[in-house]
């Protein structure tokens, strides 16, 4: 039985304070009106009570129910059965409260459920009234709408009225509900029409596959965004089918992008299930913590679009995107009185079209292709004609078959916060943009275009984002074919939509009413815009080649292939996991596994230990007898059943895992199961040693007496440990005497070994990993305290010179040195630092007590290396290098790999380099890491010296010449110059005599060298520099080589260009794709004139000149974002870990990080969780701690910042991306600049 939670306007007045009903579970009560409205007036009661949810309604009745004796009511009552729609209805009342007795409950519930077929479902939107007998405008209600199921066959109300107040009068009534023990319960229901099926779903046990023919896909943390726009090009079918053509058969998933979404279109293709993209974003390079960063949509497609075309080349598919999606526009600027004209025409993959004071698409077009007037003191500078009044604009060339439109719902502003500039701020518009289902848009087209087809233009695709600056979610409306119903696609699920869920919803502008189709509303709105974003058209006259059907023939053969061997395998684990719990696993330990196993006891059932088990692993039923188990188990290893014995595997006090007792002969009728619960009953699995025959009487085979009081012998367990090869394993098994000496078995042990029947051995018991002890050969075994299932450990004899020199070796001399190293082992990757290295990368398996000189020389025996010059750096949250660690001969493996970061591997990582000199010598030098740009600023290599501290930038120089760096610039003037750039901006040039000392040390810091440019040697007196760098997007998203730049007094903007080019030696293709902006850290102005002269502005202190661009390494650096929406709660109320650290950079940028902002924000910590990252001193506060965690995000942030003016604070905070009533929800890191 389901209900709403109770609420009563009347009497509690809903207000902003009150916590919100659930959003599912919609009501109201009677509010007091000017001219009351009778229960009996049908259409009036309906209207007040029931609100307008914008469906087409099938059905509209009411229903009186009298009731004349309310006392007399059975404490679950039906009203009498109803007709409305032609569905059968009663009411269902609880007069003294269902599951309490404090309010009356009522519901309206579905009566029909015997004449309905399989899967029905009505949808009804009702009120249920209570009324006064005899005065049917005193009345109180409450409304819901509900998708009435077999599962959820009644809704309604638990906490309907208080049960005390039925029988009362109040300020807001004159006469009591029930009244002379008589009321009027009224029901006033709408049976709705359905037009997608899904209305009001819950969308449990919701098949999409079967409802719309296409499957979800799975959403890693915040991949909703490439999901929406995966579902969009998976139903452009040209798209896919050009895909598919992609040769991939020798690729893997993970390493390659394309193949990667050939397998993702495959399973959406034929999958019944939701598909996952994980070893897609893999292909993209990110790890599973990069999924939690939501990206940019378009430079995401961007970057994809890329990616596939350079595996296009040369194949089948080439071309192929150029063909669906580029466009071409042409930039002029057309002289009013003169004949002439500049212009430019440039590719395009996408138009971005202002939202802002535009009302509909077609304003947007106008809008892009409107004509601005060059006059005044704007005029344009007309090679030949001088300055003249000009027409500036853009028209289109081409439209390309698949037209993707950005609809631009972000903007830049000023946020001011008192005396302190909290920076720029990303806005969200939410302005009314209206998109049609179909455009012309040959009008925007320049009169030279090919107009032989029309250009009319069909929507297909509508990518949405709902929520607002600090989060949201994405998904997609598709019609994936001509013919089709539109679809919503929203990571896992997919369902039908209806127009106005397409449109009318996501045009923007304040919402209109309750959205009723896509949730069951509340009666509160939340701040929280939902609109389009990016809009997918297809050219009407090409639709069937974009749209034709992708068959099986399309699919390449090897796809299938493969896809279909996982899906039986997958299927095969499917099985074995739905069966797991008719079996059970048994393990055998046999003389052959003990002797191939290195370790503790005789196995490790540790199956996370990622090595080959050292047992035999059956998967055996439950219900089989053990007879049954040890015949099949005999017949797999050829032995005859009766040469073996079996015995159990105990846990000892001591954590030790040893034979106990064999199995006696009744024990054999039991099912594998009993016996497990009567031996193991602590153990999921079973656990046997196999015992063989060895002595024989007849020609049958002869076991000892189980272990007894009375019992002789004892069995025994012998591992060999061989010095020579390091290593130890299992010799194989011994009856001994109880009475009998120690010493006595050696002879046996050596012929069980192969020495010499005289070989002196010294014997240790294994008593567990952390006590092996020295037998003394002269006692007895049960003196020694020796019992079944012992193990003891024997070794050859050493002398103690010969010890000295094993151990000299970094080995190990003695059985308890070798255990004590097992027991401490760790396979620790190392990687190389810089590229790949001498070494390449490797995994060492070493104990965790070794010092760091052993290290440092099992590392050199690998990459035969002078151990002494092996420095190593361990990784931070990022996983790259971050920390060097200082050589301290008394630190050992554990410390270091203990300041390194796991970053979720298997394995503890460390970063090695092979220095030309010794860390000893070191001390008194600096290594520098140089990126030596020639012949041009894409052409990188980097170097490492090594140089003394008191040298010089010109000995820097020299070191490069000897390691054969030459400037090969095709006219250049060879000279150097030495400048270092932060975050990918150009901070500060160096002198040749500055010292080495002065290069910045900071792992932000890149240090560059190249060859100064020809023209810096011919500048005039009225030339400048001034400084580029590169970006995407946003002028915080920071990416490539940024450099120093002579700006030429007059030169036009076209000639600059080209000088830029060359400069950075991008190709005609990228170069065609940049940007020009003039950018400060607040604004970036554009740069679209040619006939601009740099030389004209005056560039201020804080303005360079920016290239956006895609970095299509896919890492550009976000340096600035900001955090706005932490200024309103307390910082020590946050997650710990949400706050991750602060970085000072003083000195024009260059300097330090320092510790996190913890100790400010947690009254409790005396220093942040990556404190330990950083080894410089913490910033200290001006206020007393116990105050300071009392204040809001904006004032601890403004104490800070006024101590420290001087300086660049960046802050790490992690927002999340779908809003909910938790404060944070998923995690993704982003950098603050708050100055």
């Amino acid at each position: 039985m389901q209900d709403d939670t109770y609420s009563d306007p009347a009497l509690e007045p809903m207000n902003d304070s009150a916590p919100l009903p659930d959003n599912d579970k919609i009501m109201s009560d009677v509010e007091q009106d000017p001219q009351p409205i009778s229960v009996r007036d049908h259409t009036e009661i309906a209207n007040k009570v029931l609100p307008d949810l914008d469906l087409e309604v099938e059905t509209f009745d009411v229903f009186h129910w009298e009731i004349l004796d309310w006392r007399g009511l059975e404490k679950r009552t039906h009203s009498p059965e109803f007709e409305i729609g032609g569905y059968k209805w009663k009411i269902l009342m609880f007069p003294h409260g269902n599951n309490q007795t404090e309010y009356t409950s009522i519901y309206l519930e579905f009566s029909d459920q015997a004449a309905q077929p399989q899967g029905w479902h009505v949808c009804a939107q009702f009120a249920l009234l209570i009324s006064n007998p005899n005065d049917p405008t005193e009345y109180a209600f409450h409304n819901a709408q509900h998708r009435f199921t077999a599962e959820e066959a009644d809704w309604g109300f638990t906490r309907f009225h208080e049960v005390r107040k039925l029988t009362s009068i109040d300020d807001h009534r004159a006469h009591p509900l029930v009244q002379d023990n008589r009321t009027l319960i009224t029901a006033i229901v709408r049976v709705m029409k359905d037009p997608t099926g899904v209305l009001w779903h819950s969308f449990v046990n919701y098949d999409s596959k079967k409802t719309t023919g296409f499957v979800g896909l799975k959403n890693q943390g915040a991949t909703c965004y490439m999901n929406s726009l995966f579902q969009s090009l998976y139903c452009t079918n040209y798209f896919r089918k050009v895909v598919y053509q992609i040769p991939t058969e020798n690729d893997e998933p993970t390493k390659s992008v394309a193949l990667a979404l050939q397998r993702v279109f495959y399973n959406l293709q034929y999958s019944d299930a939701p598909v996952g993209t994980t070893e897609l974003t893999k292909s993209f390079g990110w790890d599973s913590l990069e999924a939690f960063n939501q990206h940019d949509v378009q430079e995401f497609n961007r970057v994809l679009q890329d990616n596939l075309e350079s595996k296009m080349k040369n194949t089948p598919a080439d071309g192929a995107i150029n063909k669906l999606f580029l466009g071409k526009m042409k930039s002029y600027i057309k002289c009013i009185n003169v004949d002439y004209e500049s212009s430019r025409v440039e590719d395009y993959y996408d138009i971005q079209l202002n939202v802002k004071g535009c009302n509909n698409l077609e304003e947007s077009f106008k809008e892009y292709i409107t004509e601005e007037t060059l006059e005044g003191d704007n005029k344009y500078m007309a090679e030949g004609f001088g300055l003249q009044d000009a027409k500036k604009g853009v028209i289109f060339e081409s439209f390309p078959p698949v037209l993707h439109l950005q609809l631009k719902r972000f903007e830049f502003d000023m946020m001011r916060e008192t005396t302190v500039k909290v920076g720029v701020w990303n806005y969200r518009i939410n302005d009314r943009h209206e998109f049609p289902l179909e455009i012309d848009l040959e009008p925007y087209l320049s009169a030279a275009a090919d107009k032989s087809k029309p250009h009319k233009y069909i929507l297909q695709g509508v990518l949405v984002h709902s929520g607002d600056l600090s989060g949201g979610h994405y998904f997609a409306f598709v019609k994936p074919t001509k013919d089709a119903s539109w679809l919503k696609f929203d990571d896992d699920r997919v369902t039908p939509a209806t127009l106005k869920e397409v449109l009318e919803e996501n045009y923007g502008g304040e919402p209109q009413g309750l959205n009723a189709l896509n949730s069951r509303p509340n009666i509160r709105t939340i701040k929280r815009f939902t609109n389009a974003y990016m809009l997918v058209y297809l050219r009407e006259c090409m639709m069937d080649e974009i749209l034709n059907d992708v068959t099986t023939a399309d699919i390449p053969p090897h796809l299938k292939r493969r896809l279909d061997e996982e899906r039986l395998v997958m299927e095969q684990k499917r099985k074995e996991r739905s069966e797991m719990h008719l079996y059970m696993k048994t393990y055998i330990i046999t003389d052959e596994t003990f002797a191939k196993y290195q370790g503790f006891d005789l196995a490790s059932f540790d199956e996370k230990a990622g090595e080959t088990p050292a047992y035999l692993s059956y998967r055996t039923k439950k219900d089989d007898t053990l007879e049954s188990f040890k015949n099949a188990l005999c017949e797999n290893l050829g032995v005859p059943a009766d040469h073996i014995r079996l015995w159990i595997l105990v846990n000892r006090q001591n954590r030790t895992v040893r034979p106990d007792a064999p199995i006696l002969d009744a024990d054999y009728q039991l099912t594998m199961e009993q016996l497990r619960e009567k031996s193991q009953p602590s153990q999921a699995n079973l656990r046997l040693y196999l015992e063989v025959a060895t002595r024989f009487e007849n020609d049958q085979p002869v076991f000892p007496g189980p272990p007894s009081p009375r019992s002789t012998s004892i069995l025994i367990f012998i591992k060999m440990f061989d010095v020579e090869t390091q290593s130890i394993y299992g010799l194989g098994h011994l009856y001994v005497e109880k009475n009998g000496k120690v010493g006595d078995i050696i002879p046996t042990i050596n012929s069980m070994a192969g020495f010499e029947k005289e070989t002196p051995l010294l014997l240790f018991e294994e008593i567990k990993p952390t006590m092996i002890d020295r037998m003394d050969t002269r006692q007895t075994f049960i003196r020694a305290e020796i019992q079944d299932g012992d193990v003891i450990c024997v070794q050859k004899s050493i002398s103690d010179e010969k010890a000295q020199a094993i151990r000299s070796q970094h080995q190990f001399p003695t059985v308890p040195d070798f255990l004590d190293y097992l027991l401490k082992r760790v396979t620790v990757q190392f990687k190389p630092r810089y590229g790949t290295g001498t070494g390449g990368q490797f995994d060492l398996t070493l104990s965790r007590s070794m010092l760091y000189d052993v290290v440092a020389a099992k590392v050199g025996e690998k990459l035969n290396a002078a151990p002494q010059n092996i420095r190593f750096t361990a990784p931070g949250v990022s996983g790259t290098p971050k920390t060097v660690i200082r050589h301290l001969q008394s630190s050992t493996l554990l410390e270091m790999i203990q300041s390194a970061v796991y970053n979720g591997a298997n394995l503890p990582t460390l970063f090695y380099e092979v220095l030309d000199i010794s860390l000893s010598e070191l001390e008194t030098k600096k290594q520098v890491k140089v990126t030596v740009l020639t012949p041009t600023l894409s052409d990188e290599a980097m170097y490492d010296l090594v140089l003394p501290k008191d040298k010089k930038i010109a000995e820097l120089l020299q070191a490069l010449e000897t390691k054969g760096v030459k400037f090969e610039s095709e006219t250049g003037t060879r000279l150097p110059r030495i400048y270092e750039a932060v975050q990918n901006k150009f901070i500060r040039e160096l002198d040749m005599g500055d010292p080495i000392s002065s290069l910045t040390d900071s792992a932000y810091c890149t240090l560059y060298a190249e060859e100064i440019p020809e023209e810096e040697t011919t500048a005039g007196e009225d030339d400048f520099y001034i400084l580029v760098f590169h970006y995407q997007k946003e002028t915080n998203r920071t990416h490539s080589v940024p450099f120093k730049f002579l700006v030429k007094k007059d030169e036009p903007f076209v000639e600059t260009k080209k000088r830029l080019q060359k400069r950075t030696g991008m190709d005609d293709k990228d170069w065609a794709r940049v940007k020009f902006t003039i950018a400060s850290s607040y604004s970036a102005t554009p740069i679209d004139d040619d006939e601009f002269k740099l030389s004209d502005h005056q560039f201020s202190k804080d303005e360079h000149l920016g290239l956006d661009h895609v970095d299509k390494t896919g890492k550009a650096s976000r340096v600035v974002t900001h955090a706005c929406n932490l200024s309103s709660f307390p910082f020590h109320q946050l997650p710990k870990m949400m706050l991750y650290k602060l970085v000072v950079l003083g000195d024009g940028g260059v300097g330090k990080p320092i510790s996190c902002l913890d100790p400010y924000f947690h009254s409790n910590a005396s220093g942040g969780d990556n404190s330990s990252e950083y080894d410089t001193n913490e910033v200290k506060p001006e206020r007393p701690i116990d105050s300071f965690t009392k204040l809001t995000a904006v004032e601890k942030l403004r104490v800070l910042f006024e101590s420290h003016r001087h300086e660049q604070y960046y802050y790490v905070y992690y927002p999340n991306d779908r809003p909910t009533n938790r404060l944070y929800e998923q995690p993704r890191s982003v950098a603050t600049d708050i100055k």
